[in-house]
Formats: structure tokens, sequence, C-alpha cells
């Protein structure tokens, strides 16, 4: 290292965590690994009747075609996920608004194809920009584009029969509405239960990865996991004077975050066998909470903390959430609230030039409009299968992840094409087709979790055999031939688009959120001297806290693209989890210490010249980082941040 690029002098206690390897991203072999998630068969099974049950009812009314219809609302259903019941009601009605508003403009523009064309791009980007912006997991704009696509090749002669199969969409949708939140009658806050016990299994691992190469990694998943346990509890909107099993609740995930920041702050002075002692009692924790009912007593660990040779500090918080547990009386403490922003803050938030959520937004409707437009200037029959197969190939996280997705998405459904054959040509009829959908939609949740191609191999026959039912004697022409083109043009539109179009988009933005977020934290650490209203410090807290969380998220996505620039800002990795590290530090100080004036305009210059050697791909201009004396592992962070900064890209 040359002279002028030696470390500035600095007096602080020592980090000792290694900095692991960068992540990879997987290779094309990893579109047929099998992932070791456990089945959903609960969500399985509910899927498969929110499919069946409106064709079943359908088919009691002697009008298995009103059936079919109302199935396509049942889809509804796959935007089920574990957020608490009062918010996945909210979420899943305008799910089904959505869907029963996407299937409603399909039939009205069925014969007008430049609209259609249009129409399936502002459908996928408007899902995906809202989806991604609230960063909400699921099939995002996958089911809206079916329910719009296949209205499409549904005859409706005239504006009441266009009313009449929406109404049916949305009954079917409601139906399913229902399946989903049934298990609010059962364990009404079993969703914010397991969001909290989540947490802590997090933090187990966090607490063992201590000296670790994995403790950076452990730690970004331990910020996101507490951050969906706070979302989780206010969703829930539980009032906690009301009722002590969610005060209990609400104990127990503040008791989480006092965990996280005592640890982060004294990383450094766990050794293995004690992290791993205490890694043992939150595991303990964690496992009792995943059953934790209103009166339940959980089985009491007092005697094994007070065994442990660790700080009366994290003694007494483990206490604390051992007496919770045990139904004790406990005040309230001050912590982080890990909390993500109104909805209109987070929709705004992602609306700019450098948003990757917009980028990848209008990728998304621009590449839908191709392949809508090249299905409606061909002869082939129902031919929004193209755009509908395109929809779902580019639904992979990265371009990476969509060149995966199109490979699976062809082989799985030609092989699934000629489970539909079969099916077709022995001619269901009646019950016999709602017992195969129930089947085929169930099967379909369960494998998915394992491999995105194994599920395909039932989403073709299923899709396929609710779209097609009511044209028997067309039907197995039209899946053994057309569907099979359709597919296969869908696919490569969708990975051909994705590689062509924004390729670069997170590479292009990685350099400048890294300096963003380094200059932040230079002035959230001068804030911490100065101000003193404390909603605004908690304000900036949460900007910072969701920002570290995008930068990780963005950098995995950078390796997830195929470019010769994502490629050398690999070099970036030990830079991005030197800001994650210090970041997740300087939200873990609650002490504020008045800065001088001069010590304000030393670190405003170095947190400057950091963030411009971020964005420049260079290393930083410094003689000297300032001295902190009452920051001194802040001032170790800011160090090992500009280390890792001497690179040049």
């Amino acid at each position: 290292m040359s002279d002028d690029k030696k470390s500035p002098a600095y007096n602080h206690t020592e980090i000792h965590h290694k900095i692991e390897a960068s992540p990879k991203a997987p290779g094309i072999k990893a579109a047929f690994r099998f992932n070791h998630a456990s089945s959903p068969w609960v969500r399985g099974i509910s899927s498969g009747l929110s499919s069946s049950l409106p064709i079943l009812i359908g088919i009691l009314f002697d009008h298995l075609q009103y059936g079919l219809i109302a199935s396509i609302g049942g889809f509804t259903y796959l935007y089920t996920k574990d957020e608490p019941y009062a918010q996945r009601g909210v979420k899943l009605f305008l799910a089904l608004l959505g869907v029963t508003l996407c299937f409603t403009l399909g039939s009205l523009f069925a014969d007008v194809a430049w609209m259609k064309t249009i129409l399936f791009g502002v459908i996928g980007a408007v899902s995906v920009y809202v989806f991604g912006a609230l960063k909400i997991p699921g099939p995002s704009a996958m089911f809206f584009v079916l329910s719009f696509a296949v209205s499409t090749g549904i005859p409706a002669p005239n504006l009441q029969a266009v009313f009449l199969h929406a109404g049916l969409v949305f009954l079917g949708g409601t139906l399913s509405w229902c399946i989903s939140m049934s298990g609010c009658l059962i364990n009404p806050r079993g969703p914010e239960t397991a969001a909290v016990a989540k947490a802590y299994r997090q933090l187990a691992s966090f607490v063992g990865s201590l000296g670790t190469e994995s403790f950076h990694a452990e730690q970004h998943k331990t910020v996101v996991e507490l951050r969906a346990a706070e979302t989780a509890m206010k969703q829930a909107k539980i009032n906690r004077k009301k009722s002590s099993f969610a005060h209990r609740l609400f104990l127990l995930n503040q008791k989480a975050e006092g965990l996280f920041i005592f640890v982060m702050a004294a990383a450094n002075d766990f050794n293995p066998a004690v992290s791993k002692k205490a890694q043992a009692v939150i595991e303990t924790f964690a496992s009792e909470m995943a059953t934790l009912k209103k009166h339940k007593k959980i089985r009491d660990v007092r005697e094994e903390i007070e065994e442990l040779s660790i700080k009366e500090e994290l003694r007494t918080l483990l206490l604390d959430v051992n007496d919770v547990l045990q139904m004790k009386e406990l005040k309230e403490t001050e912590y982080i609230q890990f909390s993500q922003g109104s909805v209109k803050t987070r929709l705004k938030a992602a609306f700019h030039k450098r948003s990757y959520v917009l980028k990848n937004a209008l990728r998304y409707g621009i590449i839908m409009i191709i392949a809508a437009a090249v299905a409606y200037t061909t002869n082939i029959p129902r031919s929004y299968w193209i755009p509908l197969t395109c929809a779902g190939v580019m639904l992979g996280a990265t371009v990476r992840a969509t060149v995966q997705r199109g490979i699976q998405r062809s082989v799985g459904t030609i092989l699934g094409i000629l489970i539909g054959t079969g099916i077709l040509m022995l001619e269901p009829t009646g019950i016999v087709i709602a017992l195969i959908v129930f089947v085929l939609q169930s099967t379909i949740e369960i494998v998915i979790v394992k491999n995105y191609a194994l599920g395909t191999l039932f989403i073709t026959p299923n899709a396929l055999l609710i779209a097609e039912s009511g044209h028997p004697d067309k039907a197995i022409s039209y899946f053994t031939s057309a569907r099979v083109i359709d597919i296969v043009i869908g696919s490569v539109i969708g990975v051909v688009g994705t590689v062509l179009i924004f390729k670069r988009a997170s590479s292009l933005r990685l350099p400048y959120l890294l300096g963003d977020v380094i200059r932040k934290e230079g002035q959230f650490l001068e804030m911490l001297s100065t101000e003193q209203d404390e909603e605004r410090i908690k304000r900036e807290r949460n900007k910072l806290q969701g920002e570290l969380v995008n930068l990780r998220a963005l950098y995995d996505n950078v390796i997830g693209e195929y470019s010769k620039t994502a490629v050398k800002l690999e070099g970036l990795w030990p830079a991005v989890v030197a800001t994650q590290q210090l970041g997740y530090m300087l939200l873990a100080s609650f002490e504020g210490y008045e800065l001088s004036e001069t010590e304000k305009r030393e670190l405003q210059e170095t947190f400057a010249q950091l963030a411009a050697a971020a964005e420049q791909k260079r290393a930083p201009k410094l003689s000297s980082v300032p001295t902190l004396k009452h920051y001194p592992i802040i001032q170790g962070e800011i160090i090992a941040l500009y280390e890792s900064l001497q690179v040049e890209i």
C-alpha cells in the first residue's frame, strides 16, 4: 500500500469480525436445484379449494362456464402471505378488486388489439411498481395479467355479459378471501406471533455468528426480520391496553430490538463459548413463542440464564424476555422502532429517476407491450398466452433469475403440456374438472417452493384446463400446438427483453446509493450530537435503517446482472459491508455527545470524501479521520470504511 493510502491513525477498540466472501449469483444449474423448504400443505389445500369450489358451485347450478370464470377470482388467494389478518384482509380485498378490474378491462377491449397491447403493459408496469415500492412478497403482476389475458379469450357478446362475468370473478375472489381469512377464527394472533418468533430465531443465528465470517450476513437478515416483526405488530392494529396477549407480543418484539442493539454495541466482548450459550437460550425463546397462546405459560429458563457468564445488561434483557413469556409485568423501554413508513410515503419514495423499482416497472411494461404486439400480429389461436408466459418469466428478481425462469418455464411447460394433453384426451366433465383443478392447484403451491420448474409442470395444465374447458371441440388441438409456440415465444421475449433493456440498472445505481448512504450516516452522526427532538431522531433512524437494507438488496441485484460493470462492482463488496456495519452501529447509539465545531467540520469533510470516493469508484482522498473520544467504536468503523474503499473500479 502506498503512503498516500495508509490508514489514518486512530485509537479505538478493534473490530474483530471477518468479512465473508462476496455472494455469488447462482448459475444455470440452479434452475433445476431443489430448495430445502418445508411443504406448505395448508396453503396448498386452501389454494386448491379457492380455485375448485367456484367450479363445483357452477356445476351444481348447471353452469360450468360460469364456474370456470369464477375460479379465476380464486387466484386472489395466491396473494396470501403470513401478514396479520387485519392487513391480510385489506390487501386481499384490494387484490380482488384488481383482479376483477383487469378481467373487466380484458372483456371490454377483447376485440381491440391495440388497446389490449397497451393495457398488458400498463397492468404489468403498475403492478410491479406497487409490489416493488411496498416490498410486498408474492406473485406481483402475474395474476392480474392472467385475469386480463384470459378474459380477452372469453366471449362476452354485450355489456351485460361483461359485467356478469366480472361479477362472477368477484364472487370467486370473495370465496378465496373467506378461505384465506378463516384462520382468524382459530388463531387470530397467529401471523404476528409467528413473525416475532421468526425474529427471535434469526436473532439467535446472529448471536451465534459473532466473530465468524457470516456475522455481517446474519446481521442484515436480523434487521430484515426485526422490520418484518415490527411491521406485523403495526399492521395487526391490536390494542395493547385491552389485550394482555397483545401487550405480551409487543414487549417481546421490543426486547428483541433491545437484544439486537446490545449485541451490536458489545459484539467485540463476546467469545465463541458465550455466544453459543446465549444463542441456545434465544433459540429456546423462539421455539416456545412459535406455540404461544393467550393464556399459555412458557418453560421457565431463568436458571439457565443466570448460569451464563455474560454481561449483566445482557442477562437482564434475557431475563426480561423470560419474564414476559412467564406473563410477568414489565415496564416498557424505548428502543429503535423498525418501521417502513406509510403506503403513500413508500410509493412516493420509489418514484424518482434513479429508482430501481421504477426502472424495473418500466422494463416490465415495455416488454409486455412488445410481447402483446407480437401476439396480436400473428394468427396463433389464443395468442394471449405469449404475453402471459412473458409475464411469468420476467418476475425473476434479477437478469440471471429471469434467464433461469425462462429455462424453467420452457422445460416445465413442455412437460406440463404432455400432462394437460392426457387430461383433455380423457374429456373430463362436471365434478371431475373441479377435482382435477383442486389437485393441480394444490400441487402447484406445495411443490413450487421446492423448484419453479416443477411448479410450472402443473401450472400449465391447470391454467389451460380452466381457460379451454369451455371449448371441448378445439381444446386438444389448441393445447398441443398453439400453446407450445406461445410459450416458447413468450419465454424468448421475456429473457431477451430483460437482458437488453435496463440490463445495468442496478450496476449504474449501486455507487450512487452507496455514496448516498455514507453521506446520510455522516448527517445522522452529526444529528445525534445536536438534535433534541426525539421524534425526528426516530424518523431519521428509520430512514437510515431502510437505506441500509436497500443497499444490500441492490448489491444482490448487481451480482445477478450479466454485464462487465457488474463484475467490476463486486470490488465494492467490502465497502457495502463496512457501510452497513457503520450504519448499524450508529443506529445502536442512543447517547448524543456534543461535538465541537472543528469536529463537525472534520466529520463533514470525512464523510463527503468517503461518499465521493464511493460514487466515483476510487480511493478516498483523506489524510486523517477526526478523533471521536465519545464514539471510539464509531471512529473505528469509519476507518474500516475508509480502508474498504481503497479500490479503483
